[in-house]
Order: structure tokens, then sequence, then C-alpha cells
């Protein structure tokens, strides 16, 4: 087999990676309203237990790090996926709250572990190709993540049996995972005797791409979770409307993604984080001037066109900022940031929404967000890892 062959193999294998991070997300998630009936509880309890899932899953992602230390960012990345199989699983038949509480616990640190795993094969894949295509690694997420949600409506649809619906999906999850891991870099780029107290770990790029995670995470949660509801209270669209405003979103995330390595590879990663977060910020002003549902679906879309590029350009940019044997770590430490992000947009976001101000409520990440604008030079390391 021929090396070409071979690393197009590894890169089939990971992207596999994260379109199952995202179908077990949405299979799950989009599922809330089956869990609520069946445990009787209320939106605050349920909104209480997906915080404890970004919570776990920053533990999850600090254990993701420890493992790729000791073995390999591989060896992280299987156990990872196999965790959230096992979550899904665990939900899917859970009997009592307690016990669903329990399985979601499982499942966030498989959540933390997958996404610190996934990007840490992710960079050293496109390290090898010496190209951008970190943008379509995270497309590939997406993908997933509208699969997900197309699953659990058809699921939903025939009436299939909520535990039943999960463990196909950990199921598949399983197979895939043991398909795919033995293809994955496993790479180790230090000495396996160092402690992780000598590791050289600059601190400042970790804490610089860190933000720019926190802040766009902080919009995406905040968009899937009060997009729908926008359209639906505060601009009287039906509801079967509103969940347009999330899918043209993901629309726009999905074009900016899977378009996003050609422009890299183009213009530069620091020019495409400037365009993508001017073209966010834009998207977000037409959602709060909206006057009626197609204009804020509008905005959405151009929204997601912008921002969803950010992500992966600060993994990207993060590889090229660190010591190679400190990359697996810096991955896991600056991983973290996506569930404070996830925390934030949901409390700051929730906040303004509960108190009957949607409006202001897009407000918060309108304001936020051109802060990236302040770290567009940084990206230049991108380049460098993508050979542009």
């Amino acid at each position: 087999m021929s090396q070409v062959t071979e690393l197009r193999r590894t890169r089939i294998a990971v992207g596999a990676g994260f379109f199952l991070q995202g179908l077990v997300f949405a299979a799950i998630v989009t599922q809330a309203p089956r869990i609520k009936d069946r445990f009787d509880i209320g939106d605050g309890g349920l909104t209480g237990i997906l915080v404890l899932v970004a919570v776990v899953s920053g533990v999850g992602s600090v254990a993701a790090g420890m493992i790729a230390e000791r073995r390999t960012s591989a060896v992280a990345f299987r156990l990872a996926l196999l965790a959230i199989g096992l979550g899904a699983l665990l939900v899917g038949v859970a009997p009592t709250l307690p016990l669903l509480v329990a399985a979601f616990v499982v499942y966030g640190l498989g959540v933390g572990a997958v996404d610190a795993g996934m990007n840490m094969q992710g960079v050293r894949v496109q390290g090898a190709y010496g190209t951008s295509i970190m943008a379509s690694f995270h497309g590939l997420w997406s993908v997933g993540g509208i699969l997900g949600a197309l699953y659990a409506a058809g699921v939903a649809e025939v009436d299939l049996p909520f535990a039943l619906s999960l463990v196909l999906v950990a199921v598949a999850t399983w197979l895939v995972t043991l398909v795919a891991s033995p293809l994955f870099i496993a790479a180790q780029e230090r000495d396996p005797g160092l402690s992780a107290k000598g590791l050289d770990l600059p601190w400042r790029p970790v804490l610089v791409f860190g933000l720019v995670v926190l802040l766009f995470y902080a919009c995406d949660t905040g968009i899937l979770t009060w997009s729908s509801v926008y359209l639906e209270d505060a601009l009287d669209a039906s509801t079967s409307v509103a969940p347009l405003a999330y899918g043209a979103y993901q629309a726009g995330a999905l074009v900016s993604r899977f378009g996003g390595d050609l422009l890299v590879r183009r213009i530069g990663a620091q020019a495409v984080v400037g365009i993508g977060t001017t073209t966010g910020v834009v998207g977000l002003a037409v959602v709060v001037a909206a006057a009626a549902p197609e204009m804020a679906i509008v905005g959405f879309f151009v929204v997601g066109l912008g921002l969803a590029i950010l992500a992966p350009l600060a993994f990207a940019a993060l590889a090229g900022a660190v010591p190679a044997r400190s990359l697996d770590v810096a991955i896991a430490r600056m991983n973290i940031a996506n569930y404070l992000g996830a925390i934030l947009g949901g409390g700051l976001i929730g906040a303004a929404a509960s108190a009957d101000h949607l409006r202001w409520a897009f407000v918060i990440p309108l304001v936020l967000v051109p802060a990236v604008l302040l770290f567009t030079r940084a990206f230049r390391t991108a380049d460098d890892v993508a050979g542009v």
C-alpha cells in the first residue's frame, strides 16, 4: 500500500470520528422531548443535565490529554469514541432519573475526550498532508449532527422505542470505531518518561486560541438553544418555520467548513478569520434587527457562514504555536474553552431570553464576537502547519 493511500485512509478514519461525535450528540439531544416525557422532568431539570454534561466534558478533555501524554492520542481517541457509545446506550436504557444523570455523566466524559482526541488526530493528519484540511473535519461533525437529528426525527415518527433507538446508535458507534481506530496516527512525539510538569507548554497561545473557541461556542450554543424560540416568540413565526433558523445556521456552517480549507490555502488563515468574524458579526446584526422571520433566517445563515470556520482554525493555529511534544496536552487544555463557552452562551443568552428580552439575547454575542478580531494575527501559525 502506498504512503498516499495509507494517509488517505487515515484521513477517512479520523473524519469518521468527527462524524460520529456529531451523530451521537444530535441523536441524543434532539430527543430531549422524549427524555422529558419519559422521566417527567421540566425544562429546568433538562437544562441542569445539559450543563452537567458540559462541566463533565471538561474533565473528559483533560483525561484525554493525560492518556495521550502517557500513551498516544490514537489510544485516547479510540477509548473516547467507545465511551460515547456506552454513554448513548446507558442514556437509552436508564430506568430511573438518578441513573439517567449517571448515564449523562458517562456520556459527558466521553464527549470531552472525543472533542480533544479528534482535534489531536485532526491536526496530525493535517500536518502529514501539509495543507489545510481541519475545516473539512469539522464539516463532517456538522454532517453527523444533521443526520443524527434526522435519525431522531425518523425514529420518533415510526415510534421506535427510545431505548432501542440509542442502542442502535451505540452499536453503530462501536462498529465504526473498531474499523477506524487501527488507522489513527499513533505518534508519541516526546519522551514517555517525561512528567507532565516537564512539558514545554506555552500558555499564551492556549489562552488566546482558547478565548476564540470560547466566544465561538458561546454564540453557537446560544443559537442552538434559542434561535427557534426567538423566531417563534419574538417574530411570531409558526412552529414549522421556527426550526429553520437553526437549520439555516447549520447550512451556513457546512458551506464555511467545506469551503474554508480552499480559502485558507489561497489567502491564509489570518485573512479567513478576519473575513469570517466580520461576516458573522454582520449576520448577528441582521438577526438582532430582523423585523420578520425570513430576515432572521437569512441572518442565522450568514452567522454560520462566517463563524463556523473559527474553531477548526483555532486548533490548527495552536498546532503551529506550541512544540510538537506538547501538542496533545495543549489541545486538551484549550478544548476546555469549548465547554466554558457553552455554559457562558447558555447562561448569559438564556438569562436575557428568560427575561422576555429575546432580541437583546442575541445582542450579547453581537458585542462579544468582535473581540476575535484582536487576535487575527495570531492565526498566521495555522498557515505554517498547513503549508500556506
